[in-house]
Order: C-alpha cells, then structure tokens, then sequence
C-alpha cells in the first residue's frame, strides 16, 4: 500500500474537514470570528518528484478551534487546534490581531525535519494560564510546504475577572501535553522525529514508549532527545504501532499517543 492510498484512507475515516483553503480575515473588531474556509482554486498540475505521494502540498485542519470560548473563574483555558498535510505541519499561536498577509509571512516558531514523503496528523493546544481582563482573540497558524491556513478563537473572560492583572495562576501545574503528532506516515527507510511539547510547572520529565508498551532506551535506531523528540532511524515494517508519550511532574503526568506507520515505497 501506498502514501497515497494510505492518505485516502485517513480522510475517510479520521473526520478530516472536507474543504480545504484559509480561514477568513481574522482582522475583524468584532468578537464573532468565522472560522469559515474560503475554497482555492486547484493549482496547475507539476511533476510529482519521486517519492511524494501527491502532486501538490496540501494542508486541512481535522480540528479546527471553537470561534468563542468563555473562561471560568480562576481556570486554565485550552484551545485544541488539529492539522494534517503533506510533508510534516507545523503549528504556532498568534495572541491578538493580524492582518492576513502579516499571518502568511510569519516565521514559524516550530522546527521540523525536511520530510517530502509524510503525511502527518499534528495537534497543538494553546494554554492560557492566567486570568483574562479583557476578550483576546487566538488563532492558531498552519504550514505545511507552501500552504497556510489558519483559524482564529476569541476568548472571553468572567465578568469578575475584567480590569485585573493578568499574572499566571500561582502553585504548581500538572503536565499538559500542547505539541504532538497523532499520526505520522512515511516511506520505509526515512527518519522521522516525534514531537512531545508540555506546559508544566516544575518543568515535567518526558518518556516514551515503545509499540509493544516498553520504556525507550537510546539504542542505534531509537532516540529521546532533550527537546523531548522521539527520534527514529531508517524506519521499518516492524515499527509500526502506536508511541506513547508522557510527560511528568511532581504535581502529576500527562499522556499522548502517536501511530507510526512505515509505508512500503512505489516500484520503479
């Protein structure tokens, strides 16, 4: 099987957004943000370079954040922002407002690996951590190759909170997982690199876990890193499974999964 057919099979049973495109202007005052997606027109056809599963780079949220949130008195909000694409996605949040064409030129905040053949599913949550004074508009940014796409999220504040410093919430923090991959696709023989980003405080310890549930130990083909990146050399049939990551503090532990899945690469 395929990265092609594979990938198809992901959009028709991973609830994958049907339309692709960016989100509309975001620069509107108002608080009623349209997460909407203008539809493009297809790009003139290219040669598909060897080992690219599609022709062109794509992008499509899986899970696009809410337009409105209201926070709680003295709780920690979370915006979940999903994406899948061509290539690895990267994600980044943008507090406050920007015009479309300032939102495309961002320098994205996010490393990732020169991956042409994957396909992958990323999920980032923003945390805000701190009581809000006022409403304060979110958007989460997607790159993939040449594609952006983008969603923005305006969160409100409790009306007894309005007017007030905006310090974080003092005390120690369990882990919450904000940067992973819920799916990461690619040919046999690649090298891939598993992201495991947490907010915490104490800053929390990550471990993984192997497809047969075992801690990872560094090996010649396995890796943590200290960025907590799960790294994978020249990947084989036999890695397939699900990674699980999970981040740990004093206060507590949070976890995610990862399915790896090694793809067999196309006859000449």
């Amino acid at each position: 099987m395929n990265l092609h057919v594979c990938a198809l099979a992901l959009l028709l049973f991973g609830s994958i957004a049907s339309v692709r495109g960016r989100a509309v202007d975001i620069v509107d005052d108002s608080n009623d943000v349209d997460n909407s997606i203008e539809t493009e027109a297809e790009p003139a056809q290219e040669e598909k370079p060897r080992n690219r599963a599609f022709d062109a780079d794509w992008l499509k949220f899986t899970k696009t954040p809410p337009t409105k949130m209201l926070q709680a008195e003295g709780a920690t909000v979370e915006i979940v922002c999903e994406m899948m694409g061509s290539q690895v996605p990267s994600i980044q949040w943008v507090v406050g407002h920007l015009p479309r064409s300032e939102l495309e030129d961002l320098d994205s905040n996010q490393l990732s690996e020169d991956a042409p053949s994957a396909i992958v599913r990323v999920r980032s949550v923003h945390i805000i951590d701190h009581p809000l004074s006022e409403a304060r508009t979110y958007t989460c940014v997607g790159r993939s190759g040449s594609k952006t796409i983008y969603a923005s999220t305006v969160v409100h504040p409790p009306r007894s909170s309005r007017h007030v410093a905006e310090k974080t919430y003092p005390g120690a923090q369990k882990p919450r997982i904000t940067y992973t991959e819920k799916t990461h696709l690619d040919l046999m023989g690649s090298n891939i690199l598993l992201p495991c980003q947490a907010h915490a405080v104490p800053r929390a310890e990550v471990t993984w876990f192997n497809n047969e549930n075992k801690e990872i130990v560094a090996g010649h083909r396995f890796k943590v890193l200290s960025t907590g990146q799960l790294m994978i050399a020249d990947i084989k049939w036999e890695d397939m499974g699900n990674y699980k990551c999970v981040a740990r503090n004093a206060v507590g532990f949070d976890t995610a999964d990862t399915f790896v899945y090694p793809v067999l690469k196309e006859q000449d």
